[in-house]
């Protein structure tokens, strides 16, 4: 069992396509909401953060001045070794927290497309088994906004449309541009809302395409738990878990 916690930046209206895989493993999952002024927690006391997208840019400092809060707690993660997955904003985010540009993109993405690995991508201990080793993977994309690679960090993958969709930074942040968390009907209630605003993406699939039943939300899930099952069974997570098995074994040698 594991202990995660989601950040969100709009009221939780629904449920993600990870909620039966965290079921199924018994997790734990906290939720905590910056712009509703909601004080953060400790982050050594969780597994995985995992921070998401938003409506918002992660330069809207003045009129989202909760933003400061959240840069300050993703700063935390990176300083305690928390593993934390960046989605969309969630990378932005990051990337901003790592010091690097993020800015509004001259080439925004909208729909379904496919993701490549690069090289270096297809040995990424998260992402790398994405794709079933084919090298590329479906995801949704959905965003106007973009980042530039933070110094020190690896990009791990890309596609024509956008060269920069995925990043690592040491062995415990994993930012992705695109979106794996989504199911049909969370889209297809986005795109029927009164509000909705498609990216100005001039090789986008039409809204009702994208929101369609279909297949790609089976595969979307499928590498949604992929990824997070790599993120929870590798990296600091199974060494905090040897740690705590060693702490055990010794206790239980000393009490004989």
């Amino acid at each position: 069992m594991a202990r995660i916690l989601r950040i969100q930046h709009w009221d939780h209206k629904f449920e993600y396509n990870s909620a039966a895989f965290f079921a199924r493993r018994g997790d734990e999952v906290d939720d905590t909401l910056f712009f509703a002024g909601q004080e953060p927690p400790d982050p050594r006391d969780y597994d995985l953060v995992i921070v998401y997208g938003g409506l918002m840019s992660a330069y809207d400092d003045s009129s989202c001045p909760w933003l400061a809060r959240e840069l300050r707690f993703l700063e935390d993660c990176a300083k305690a070794r928390t593993q934390t997955l960046g989605i969309c904003l969630g990378s932005q985010l990051l990337a901003r927290v790592l010091g690097a540009r993020v800015y509004k993109s001259d080439r925004p993405e909208f729909g379904f497309k496919r993701i490549r690995l690069l090289d270096v991508g297809r040995s990424d201990p998260a992402l790398g088994a994405l794709g079933k080793g084919e090298g590329s993977f479906i995801a949704l994309e959905w965003h106007d906004d973009a980042w530039d690679l933070p110094s020190g960090a690896t990009l791990l993958a890309s596609n024509p449309a956008w060269p920069n969709q995925a990043f690592r930074y040491g062995d415990a942040i994993l930012a992705i541009q695109f979106h794996l968390e989504f199911t049909q009907s969370q889209i297809a209630a986005f795109v029927a809302d009164p509000g909705f605003k498609r990216s100005a993406d001039p090789e986008g699939e039409p809204p009702a395409a994208m929101a369609a039943p279909g297949p790609r939300y089976i595969e979307l899930r499928e590498n949604m738990e992929t990824l997070l099952s790599n993120l929870l069974d590798q990296g600091p997570m199974a060494e905090k878990r040897e740690l705590a098995s060693q702490g055990a074994v010794s206790r239980s040698s000393s009490a004989r």
